[in-house]
């Protein structure tokens, strides 16, 4: 449902709480986020940083953007940001950004990185605006447990 501009920027940000799981992994899947192999539901229950599970929250309580952040050790990672389609273009994915940022820097990480698959690349704007830069990389992977079990590639 389109917001009129009296509920624009009504969002607020706060800590994921497990009463959200549901909720968030339906926007993940509604945004194209998920893959057939990942278990969304699986990595907001075992993340290893769960001060860095954000969702931004429209008044009555629905979740309508989301964002995971991790700590590798060596450099801060953002994972799967994603905003209702009916609240985008209205700050809200700056706002859950800049929270787990701000989250990160009070852990001491020096540098936040973020891939971007090639079927989204209109996201790359956005990010360009937030201060991200491309980096020279070649980003590799291997399956060690192929999706749908058999034999690894």
């Amino acid at each position: 449902m389109p917001l009129d501009e009296a509920s624009y920027a009504t969002a607020h940000v706060r800590s994921y709480r497990g009463a959200d799981r549901a909720a968030v992994v339906d926007l993940w899947q509604r945004t194209g986020i998920a893959r057939p192999w990942n278990d969304l539901g699986a990595e907001l229950d075992h993340h290893p940083h769960p001060d860095l599970r954000l969702v931004a929250e429209a008044p009555g309580g629905s979740v309508v953007g989301a964002v995971m952040g991790a700590w590798d050790g060596r450099r801060g990672w953002i994972y799967h940001l994603a905003v209702d389609a009916d609240w985008r273009r209205r700050g809200v994915g700056q706002v859950l950004l800049d929270e787990v940022e701000e989250r990160l820097r009070a852990m001491g990480v020096p540098k936040a990185q973020l891939l971007i698959r090639g079927d989204n690349l209109g996201v790359v704007g956005f990010y360009e605006r937030c201060g991200y830069a491309p980096e020279d990389v070649r980003f590799m992977s291997k399956w060690l447990r192929p999706p749908g079990g058999g034999e690894p590639r």
